[in-house]
Formats: structure tokens, sequence, C-alpha cells
């Protein structure tokens, strides 16, 4: 793969950066804020950490959407986050007029790319960036399921005392309240996880998921970052 473009570069979008570079799996890199010296900085400051990591990948900040010319994916971080007593739902307006014209701006300069929506409402966002791009809706798509997944598995391999690496999961629906784990089909080293824990305490875990980005939000007054860039 030749170029990635992140879109944003708060906390999600630079962790989403980093992370990236650090898996060496692109030439380069770009990474787009409005704030265009916010964006140059950290993607300087990645860069200066990959003598430290040993990775290759070369990362660019810009405020020009021309930078980002002929990406092959880009990621969408670009939003307002949630604050403490707020809904993602309640994101919609804003964040919709930010997700198509960033969709737009994106169109201007990469043909056919693959767009990975991280900005929320996450399911509503996806679509709005899908309506804007005029791609196949194959190329447009959200992280959430993730990211879902990933919550799952880190509070029962917490509640089991195991590496999340043993955990396989599947989680189906909405980025929210609508979401479906299914313990059914999960499986800790190929044991069935109804094996190993209660109905109450996997019941408490499918529901501690479902409220998982709320939790955060409660905790630190604003939304992930570590877990959502690296989803994405």
């Amino acid at each position: 793969m030749s170029k990635v473009t992140v879109i944003g570069a708060g906390n999600v979008g630079a962790t989403c950066a980093n992370v990236l570079a650090h898996k060496d799996i692109v030439k380069e890199v770009v990474l787009l804020d409005i704030v265009g010296n916010l964006a140059k900085g950290k993607a300087l400051d990645s860069w200066q950490q990959a003598p430290i990591d040993y990775y290759s990948t070369h990362l660019v900040g810009t405020d020009d959407y021309a930078a980002t010319a002929d990406s092959d994916i880009v990621v969408i971080t670009a939003g307002v986050p949630r604050k403490p007593g707020m809904s993602r739902d309640d994101l919609i307006s804003t964040n919709a007029k930010i997700v198509n014209s960033v969709t737009e701006s994106i169109m201007k300069h990469s043909s056919n790319p693959i767009i990975i929506v991280v900005s929320n409402p996450l399911d509503v966002m996806t679509y709005a960036s899908w309506k804007s791009s005029g791609l196949d809706s194959s190329r447009v798509m959200g992280m959430a399921g993730i990211l879902d997944t990933a919550r799952y598995r880190a509070f029962l391999a917490e509640a089991l005392n195991v590496s999340p690496k043993d955990i396989q999961a599947v989680l189906m629906g909405g980025h929210g309240d609508t979401m479906v784990p299914l313990p059914r089909y999960t499986t800790v080293s190929g044991i069935p996880v109804t094996e190993l824990l209660d109905s109450e305490t996997i019941e408490k875990i499918v529901d501690r998921t479902r409220v998982g980005g709320g939790e955060l939000v409660q905790l630190m007054g604003t939304s992930a970052w570590y877990a959502p860039g690296a989803a994405a």
C-alpha cells in the first residue's frame, strides 16, 4: 500500500497515524487538520520516533487537501468529541456538516479511495460520508465493529485473567446501545466462554461493552482515543 490519509490531528487521528506507522505496512501517512501546525507537529514527532521503534513509514502533516492526492485509504476522525452527559446522537448536526465537507474535499483529490469513518455518531456519519462520496457502498465503512469487539474482549480477558489475544468474539449491530455481543460465539482458546463464566457475569460484561465509550467519557471528560485510533 502506498498512501493513507488521516483527517483530523486530534487525539484519535494522531493515535491512528502513529499506530499505522508502527505497523510499517504503508509508505506514507498524511495527517491533515485545519490547524496545520498541529498536524505538522504531530507528524514530525511521530517521524522522529521511527529510528527508536524501527519503522520506515514516512509521516507528513498538512492543512492542504492537495497533499492527500491519490490516497489508497482515508480515515475520517474529524468532528466534535462527546462530553459528559452527551449521547453520540447529540453530535449529529455538527459532525454531519464536518464529515460531508471533509468527504467532498477528499474526493476532489482521490478518485476511488476506501474511506473509514471514526467520527460520532459513527453509523450516521458513515452513511453521510458514503452519500457525499458517490463511492460504492463497499468502499465506505465505520470502524466500530473492531472497537466494540475489542472492548468486549478486553472486559472478558479481565474477568478471566487471560490474554485478550486468546479470546475470539463476534459482535453485531450498531455502535452504541443497539450493539449485540454474542457470547455463544465467543471462545477462549477454543473453549466457549459460557463454560467459563456464569450467565450473570457475562451479561454484566455485555452491558458494560454497550456503554464502553460512555464509561471513558465519564472518566476522562471526553471521548476515548487509544482504542478508537488503533481500531481505525
